[in-house]
């Protein structure tokens, strides 16, 4: 029997804004199947329904968690197994949920080309258009740098709904330099799917005995606030449980804006059913950090570049 999702939606606004307006973004949070073909189906199939209710809500982009079609706890093996081309079935399932229900899709999902795979984002469209396909860039410890190439161009910047839009892959969104990166490239929204959990098992085979930190804490705001962001941070809920052990990922997904305050974000009664948290970026709902600074255009990182190249 199908787990029932858990709709929160938070908006001032009686409609979905408007082209150049904003951006009412979607964020599914939930306990997926992992690691086999028929995992993908099932997730696959979740990704048209929550597609469908996104939709209901007037979202006009909904983002779902890393690795989302396989589950992020995969071994090398099923890595190979499962990895798609980025034009293979699951891409092609998301590019028909996003056409038949009019809203941008995140699909993340592991990429195989030739025999290099990479921790992918597919960005589809509200035609069912890819936009962009990204490789992680920033690899995570040991068991992603062994399943995965990492990727070697920067983050991209689309388009959707009249709003420019970034992405950043869980990890990355620990790197204060890729949110000034997107922000430099006119960004007003970053989209962050992730996997992060609490503890996971080593390479070694031990636990981690201190538990992974929550972004969503510090970072997140502290980088929404400095870059004048909206940042979507899209994570997993539950367990996941494989040959290597057992992962239970934090449930702590959220939308902060560019003063640093979450629009919305998951509480522990949503980490106990998948959810879907829906809420309303609109820059201009948000005042100026300040009548005369901008951290964008005042900084002098540059300086840092000049001292290098005189040492």
């Amino acid at each position: 029997m199908k787990q029932p999702i858990r709709v929160v939606f938070r908006t001032a606004l009686e409609r979905a804004p408007a082209a150049g307006q904003g951006l009412r973004i979607a964020l599914y949070q939930g306990q997926g199947a992992v690691g086999s073909e028929q995992a993908v189906g099932k997730n696959l199939e979740r990704l048209d329904e929550v597609a469908a209710l996104a939709a209901a809500y007037g979202a006009q982009v909904c983002v779902f968690p890393e690795k989302y079609t396989t589950g992020y706890a995969i071994d090398a093996q099923q890595c190979r197994q499962l990895a798609e081309h980025s034009q293979g079935p699951s891409v092609e399932q998301a590019r028909l949920a996003a056409k038949e229900n009019n809203l941008a899709v995140v699909l993340p999902y592991p990429e195989r080309d030739g025999e290099r795979f990479y921790d992918a984002i597919s960005l589809i469209a509200a035609d069912g258009q890819v936009t962009a396909n990204y490789r992680k860039t920033h690899l995570y410890g040991a068991a992603e740098r062994r399943n995965y190439s990492a990727g070697e161009e920067l983050p991209p910047v689309v388009d959707i709904n009249g709003i420019k839009v970034g992405v950043l892959n869980c990890y990355e969104c620990e790197f204060p330099p890729l949110y000034q990166y997107l922000a430099e490239q006119g960004a007003k929204v970053v989209l962050g799917p992730t996997a992060a959990d609490f503890h996971f098992r080593l390479a070694d085979g031990r636990m981690t005995q201190v538990p992974y930190q929550d972004a969503t804490r510090h970072i997140i705001p502290a980088m929404a606030g400095i870059w004048r962001l909206f940042i979507a941070y899209a994570n997993r809920r539950g367990w996941e449980q494989v040959p290597a052990g057992a992962w239970q990922y934090r449930g702590n997904s959220g939308i902060w804006g560019p003063d640093g305050e979450p629009l919305i974000a998951a509480t522990p009664e949503d980490r106990q059913e998948d959810c879907l948290l829906i809420a309303d970026c609109v820059p201009a709902s948000v005042p100026p950090f300040s009548p005369e600074g901008n951290h964008l255009t005042d900084n002098r990182l540059t300086l840092n570049t000049q001292l290098r190249q005189t040492v």
